[in-house]
């Protein structure tokens, strides 16, 4: 995380060498924190010691160190102090950061804002750092405007009325490591964003978007980020230039008939809304994301905007025809593949055959001799061990689209002590793991809360990568077998005959390298994937075992072709019949 939050150029100018350091006890009245506030000198620590403090709305106007190392909890109040009315606010909140207050910390709380405007409010409080907080149940949980340089990080941030953090107007803000779930409306909403970074995020269940971006958005970066259940994932609806979207997961976002954006606007990975502008020279760089089991479409543009180009992302298929991507929109399809290793089978995404080796981290369903895994894929690789002295059976499972489940839990949500951290998935950069739902069941998204993974990790933030080698190649074989030969692997690809593409390799047939392809994809349609059954494995290997994978196709799509030449062939039998009779009269 070092070295994302580095190519932001934060600039932090707290310093709290040297200072006082307060000690708070819940036997102290709001009034009374408040005067001792106001007396602090700039840098002064103020540390809350109790377990639960009631009733608190406090002004910040100092450089202040607002910690706890008990977790404590901050229940805010539901009315206005005098000197919040004095100062002519009109919104209630549990910590509201002035000018004057810029370079402070807040560290370390739980703050519950149950009836409450807001959490916290950063309001021109520049160089402040908001981290390590568990933060709810407000209208709008965390408003930052006009300032620069803040940082939002490790936080848990849920159950807002509306939105969970709110971005306005600001310069060089970083939001990364948070877990931000269960909203109103949106889990980040910004207006009015430069050159900032949001990374490393799980944003999930959200009943509008996972992140909305309005009115002007200029070279920022959204790089990492877990998105997924909430009505569309990104939502870009601003005068967008320069911005780039990269390495981010955004799947199993959901219809919503209800929505204010109109229902086909729902359901989509990557949405862009009706005042999105442009210009060819600044187009966003959408590019090495992974947009999967998205209930509408996995990239969709506005019908009133002109048809532009994506970069090369995957679409959780190789054929074009089936990647769900609106037709308003160019895309570089990147293609999923099998190497053969030394101790068991590789998967690669490849760019024009090159393979991309920088890439969103996702799990892909895999059958090896009728036996279901997730894999998890990082840095465009994934591993599977098996007994490299047989040849195996493999499929890819592409094109699955959202289940037709949902948890019905999306009220005030009560979680458990480790629910702001989650499982590792194996990126040290990000603790809360990046497929955990951060103890929430959702049933679905691209992690497991446990794995036994056996690839190693080369890089903290970036998570593992196995080493697969050798090339691939497309054949037109049915056979699917993976040998042991540490080279050339030649797969065949299905096509979309049932709910799930299954995509297979054969170590036989003729080569033909994997190319990637721009595609307008025009076969999105909204009804061509509702999700087969559930089913359970009992597959056991050192990768993510799934709890609910099926392979059932759609027996009358199927065997279709089968019935009509059965038909066919009685017919003409019934035809040679008749005919051969009146040639006997």
């Amino acid at each position: 995380m070092v070295s994302s939050v580095s190519a932001n150029e934060y600039n932090s100018n707290n310093d709290f060498a040297n200072v006082t350091t307060y000690s708070i006890t819940s036997d102290l009245s709001n009034g009374e924190i408040q005067t001792m506030f106001n007396g602090a000198s700039n840098g002064d620590t103020f540390e809350f010691t109790s377990k639960s403090y009631d009733n608190i709305s406090l002004v910040v106007d100092k450089q202040l160190k607002i910690i706890s190392n008990k977790n404590s909890i901050i229940n805010v109040a539901t009315s206005l102090t005098d000197k919040a009315k004095d100062m002519g606010l009109s919104n209630t909140f549990g910590f509201y950061f002035t000018q004057n207050s810029s370079g402070s910390i807040l560290s370390g709380l739980n703050i519950i804002a149950a009836n409450a405007d807001y959490a916290v409010i950063l309001d021109k409080s520049s160089n402040t750092i908001v981290e390590n907080n568990e933060i709810s149940q407000a209208l709008n949980n965390v408003l930052v405007k006009n300032a620069d340089n803040v940082q939002i990080s490790e936080n848990y941030i849920h159950n807002a009325t509306n939105n969970s953090l709110q971005i306005k107007d600001i310069n060089n803000i970083s939001i990364f490591n948070n877990t931000i779930a269960f909203n109103g409306r949106s889990g980040i909403e910004t207006s009015n964003m430069f050159d900032s970074l949001i990374t490393w995020n799980e944003v999930y269940f959200n009943a509008f978007n996972g992140i909305s971006m309005y009115n002007k958005s200029s070279n920022n970066k959204v790089m990492y980020n877990h998105v997924y259940e909430n009505t569309n994932g990104i939502f870009l609806n601003a005068e967008s230039y320069g911005d780039k979207f990269l390495y981010n997961t955004l799947e199993y976002n959901r219809m919503d008939p209800n929505s204010e954006l109109g229902g086909f606007e729902t359901g989509n990975g990557f949405l862009f809304g009706e005042e999105f502008e442009t210009s060819k020279k600044q187009l966003p760089d959408i590019s090495y994301n992974a947009l999967m089991h998205n209930e509408n479409f996995q990239a969709k543009n506005n019908p009133t905007k002109e048809q532009f180009k994506l970069g090369p992302n995957y679409f959780d298929s190789n054929d074009g025809e089936h990647t769900f991507i609106c037709p308003m929109l160019l895309a570089k399809i990147l293609k999923m593949d099998f190497t053969s290793v030394s101790n068991g089978i590789g998967i690669q995404i490849y760019d024009d055959g090159k393979p991309v080796n920088d890439f969103a981290f996702f799990d892909q369903k895999i059958s090896v001799d009728g036996k279901e895994y997730s894999v998890e894929i990082q840095n465009g690789k994934g591993f599977i061990q098996t007994d490299s002295s047989q040849d195996h059976e493999v499929e890819i499972q592409h094109g699955e689209k959202v289940p037709d489940y949902r948890k019905e839990t999306v009220e005030k949500y009560t979680p458990s002590s480790d629910d702001n951290k989650g499982s590792s998935s194996g990126s040290s950069g990000n603790e809360k793991g990046f497929g955990s739902t951060s103890g929430s069941s959702s049933g679905s998204g691209s992690g497991s809360g446990s794995s036994d993974t056996t690839t190693d990790s080369n890089d903290g933030n970036k998570g593992t990568s196995s080493n697969s080698n050798g090339n691939s190649n497309t054949n037109s074989t049915s056979n699917s077998v993976v040998s042991n030969n540490q080279g050339q692997v030649i797969a065949n690809y299905g096509t979309n005959s049932s709910d799930i593409i299954s995509e297979s390799t054969s170590q036989t047939g003729e080569e033909e390298q994997s190319q990637g392809q721009e595609n307008a994809a025009e076969a999105g349609s909204v009804d061509s994937g509702e999700s087969s059954s559930p089913g359970d494995s009992d597959a056991e290997g050192k990768v993510y075992e799934l709890d609910s994978v099926s392979k059932k196709s759609n027996p009358l799509q199927d065997n279709s072709i089968i019935i009509v030449l059965a038909i066919v062939f009685l017919v003409a039998i019934f035809i040679y019949g008749y005919r051969r009779k009146n040639e006997f009269e």
